[in-house]
């Protein structure tokens, strides 16, 4: 990010600085941004370590896969896996769906720069994100959104997050024990924003994975 970008990438540093991450959610909106979430500029992320352990994911762990959202099963109860059940990235992917968003489930720093960052900056492709992670990642986080120019929201993980650096380093290469969790006042708040976008008509029905993103179509 800051060879091509030297200045944007020294302001966003500064930036997170002047950002308070000791809640539970911090709303970035860089000038120029746009507040409006949904629609193809948007995009959700949700980090890997929310999949279920017990029963396992069907779709393993450490990876952008979910089994459920990429052939969008029958959402009957009967139909639906039990780690599924209690999975959530299930809900929210489908709440992400309806409002016409982007859905990605991140893994390693690396990736999210590729699939996320450099698209935003150099194809401005994505320009508002919702996104939950563990506490520790968040400014660096933080960081790379605004200098890509990014927006929107970044809700910390409440259970289960790396709390130091070589614990995120494990994780970072896949290597995850716990599974985190979204605190119930983050998840209604999650549920309200989509819900409210997703309110609005959108013809997309199903997600066409591109990549490492799933796309509404």
């Amino acid at each position: 990010m800051a060879v091509p970008h030297p200045l944007k990438t020294a302001k966003a540093v500064f930036g997170s600085g002047a950002l308070d991450f000791s809640g539970d959610v911090t709303a970035l909106l860089p000038a120029g941004c746009g507040t409006g979430f949904g629609g193809a500029g948007s995009i959700v992320g949700l980090g890997f370590c929310l999949k279920p352990m017990n029963p396992p994911c069907p779709s393993g762990r450490a990876n952008h896969d979910c089994a459920f959202l990429e052939k969008l099963l029958d959402s009957e109860a009967r139909d639906i896996p039990e780690a599924c059940r209690r999975c959530a990235i299930r809900e929210i992917g489908l709440l992400t769906l309806r409002t016409g968003a982007a859905f990605y489930i991140m893994t390693s720093a690396r990736d999210i720069l590729l699939d996320v960052y450099a698209p935003a900056r150099d194809e401005i492709k994505f320009s508002t994100g919702l996104f939950a992670l563990c506490r520790y990642s968040l400014r660096p986080f933080a960081v790379g959104l605004l200098a890509s120019g990014m927006g929107g929201w970044l809700f910390a993980f409440e259970k289960g997050d790396c709390r130091d650096y070589k614990t995120w380093l494990q994780a970072d290469r896949g290597i995850k024990k716990e599974r985190t969790e979204i605190n119930a006042p983050n998840q209604q708040a999650i549920r309200i924003l989509l819900g409210e976008i997703a309110r609005k008509p959108r013809p997309a029905a199903h997600f066409e994975k591109r990549g490492n993103i799933l796309y509404p179509r």
